[in-house]
């Protein structure tokens, strides 16, 4: 969770020397005796944070602006700047210790506004995560915005306030009682109550219920007019279940029609995807026919050529061996020429050879041309076959469709029908509700208290209780075994005494270990808090029950002992101590000690510089 630290408070004016004390990251210790500003920086650090005047003491004369560094939980570092005289804060994003006559980074306004993001009230619980929370703030549940001057009493207690009789937390004034119980349930729970319905006056209720009967009753009116001529609703439900038995038959209908004629379609896409590959067939195969018809022609060809070149060789005597056809000259007789005896014979076997072979060629090819033939003819057939099936699929679907739509057309008429009937059956529905309505209204009871929510569970009671019993033993409190925090009464119980039956020095000292332990229980629980917790004042009246005298000055050595090593080992926020007494031994490292002395030449006089007659400040240690 976000936590905002403390960086420094810083006074400035025109010819005056600016005054500031920087605070520790952790523990800040500021003593020293009375009339020394150590109050007035509470209220100072207060009335940046949006109080509405600061504190007029005669130190601060001359100075006009005041401003307050804080350490965001994102690490940066910006300093809220305000006038002395009130008004807006400027927030500026940087660390600043001096007039600056830039600009500011933004201007926030001093008073909270749920409506608008510019003001400091906003910017402040948006660091911590608690913008946009509601608390409760009457007993009707009316619920508004947090606002960071409701967290101020959990976190920065100025010294009346310590020693006040009030329960911490709360102001005493009874308007705000409500509201100041919830921002504590708040803090300690994480809840706020922006789920409350909100509970109207007994006023607010009687307007309410006669202006609830009176929209009633012009409904009532209103759906009155529109059933005038309609039947009663019993004849309305008698026509609505034949109504529904019709739609039901023609519904069937419809279905069973639409059924075949998807099934007509399906047969169709499926006769007409078959056309097509058997028209693609067709065509294949009348290309094929052709392309054999050439071929065919061209083997009659050869064998003609060859014919004819057997015919000639025959006739001149070339292709045979006997009596020679030109002289008459027996085989023995004639004159033979050996070099193309043979050839003129061989030549006259390739041509019957090959003659023979392509008559056998064109006797297969004439086969597959009949083949052929067959086949284109069974898919002209086929073709014509699917045109005439696809043709009546066609008529069929026709058909189907001049069924189907005056039946959609019924269908139809019934349903609007239908719709209609179930229409005036809803508005006598609206009547009776009307009806109902009005005898509600007028039967209705006075309005109850809102019930309290604000009332804490056992279990935040009891870590709560242990919170503070472990700050008191550890400052040695005498009797903090019996003290525990009651979620009942939201106070802090002393054995069987409330802390208001108590002096204020008591007071005093359980205020503070309620304000670190509530800070403590924040960080342990990871539960949005400030961060930091100012205290003006937690020691300096306390006497021990024992002690009876009041002469002994200061608080019990021990008590005081106990209570600075406690915040210094123990406590995981910021805290700012201010006090008239001087811790009894030396702080711890990590911690920052300022001592105001009220003496000019010893140390450090107080906040403010002291002014001599001349009114010359005279410089002292910031």
């Amino acid at each position: 969770m976000g936590r905002l630290k403390l960086l420094h408070l810083t006074f400035t004016g025109t010819n005056r020397d600016t005054a500031t004390v920087s605070f520790g990251s952790r523990v800040t210790v500021i003593h020293g005796p009375s009339d020394t500003g150590k109050s007035f920086i509470v209220d100072a650090i207060n009335f940046v944070l949006g109080a509405k005047r600061l504190k007029e003491i005669p130190e601060r004369e001359g100075y006009t602006r005041v401003l307050l560094g804080l350490e965001l939980p994102t690490g940066e570092r910006v300093t809220l700047a305000r006038s002395v005289e009130g008004g807006a804060i400027s927030l500026y994003r940087s660390d600043i210790f001096a007039e600056d006559k830039s600009s500011p980074d933004k201007l926030l306004s001093a008073k909270h506004d749920s409506s608008s993001t510019e003001n400091v009230s906003r910017f402040l619980l948006a660091q911590v995560g608690l913008d946009g929370m509601r608390v409760r703030k009457n007993n009707r549940n009316e619920t508004t915005t947090l606002s960071f001057r409701d967290l101020i009493r959990l976190c920065l207690i100025g010294e009346t306030q310590m020693q006040s009789a009030e329960a911490p937390g709360f102001s005493g004034n009874s308007v705000s009682k409500t509201k100041e119980t919830s921002v504590l349930k708040l803090i300690l729970t994480g809840e706020d109550d922006s789920a409350l319905t909100e509970v109207p006056s007994a006023q607010e209720r009687r307007k309410l219920r006669g202006a609830q009967q009176e929209v009633v009753e012009r409904m009532l009116s209103t759906l009155e007019s529109q059933l005038e001529g309609v039947a009663d609703q019993t004849e309305l439900k008698d026509q609505l279940c034949r109504i529904n038995a019709a739609i039901d038959k023609h519904g069937a209908m419809i279905g069973d029609l639409t059924e075949r004629r998807s099934e007509l379609l399906l047969k169709l896409s499926e006769l007409q995807s078959l056309g097509v590959a058997k028209r693609s067939e067709y065509t294949d195969a009348t290309m094929l026919y052709q392309r054999f018809a050439l071929l065919q022609e061209q083997y009659e060809n050869d064998l003609a050529r060859l014919d004819m070149i057997a015919e000639a060789g025959n006739l001149l005597g070339y292709f045979r061996i006997g009596t020679c056809v030109f002289c008459g000259a027996e085989p023995s007789g004639q004159n033979h020429n050996l070099s193309c005896e043979g050839t003129t014979n061989n030549f006259g076997i390739s041509v019957s050879s090959e003659a023979e072979k392509t008559r056998g060629l064109l006797d297969d090819l004439r086969e597959t041309i009949d083949s052929l033939n067959a086949r284109i003819e069974d898919l002209r057939n086929s073709i014509d076959e699917g045109i005439r099936e696809i043709s009546s699929l066609q008529r069929d679907i026709e058909e189907s469709d001049e069924r189907i739509t005056p039946e959609k057309e019924n269908l139809r008429e019934l349903l609007s029908k239908r719709s209609e009937l179930e229409g005036y059956i809803g508005l006598y529905r609206q009547v009776k509700t009307c009806e109902d309505m009005i005898r509600q209204i007028g039967n209705e009871a006075q309005p109850e208290v809102a019930v309290s929510i604000d009332k804490l569970s056992r279990a935040v009671e009891r870590t709560f209780s242990e919170g503070i019993r472990r700050c008191l033993t550890a400052w040695c409190y005498p009797s903090a075994a019996s003290v525990r925090f009651d979620r009942k009464q939201l106070d802090i119980i002393d054995g069987d005494q409330p802390r208001s039956a108590h002096g204020k020095g008591v007071r005093a000292i359980l205020h503070a270990a309620f304000t670190i332990a509530l800070a403590q229980y924040c960080v342990d629980c990871q539960l949005p808090h400030p961060g930091f917790v100012v205290l003006d004042s937690p020691l300096v009246t306390y006497r021990p029950p024992d002690q009876l005298t009041e002469n002994i000055e200061g608080p019990p050595e021990d008590v005081v002992r106990g209570f600075y090593r406690d915040i210094q080992d123990n406590f995981d926020g910021q805290i700012l101590v201010l006090e008239n007494t001087d811790p009894p031994e030396a702080l711890g490292p990590s911690a920052r000690d300022i001592r105001f002395t009220k003496h000019i030449d010893d140390g450090r006089y107080g906040f403010f510089s002291v002014v001599d007659s001349d009114n010359s400040a005279m410089s002292v240690d910031a």
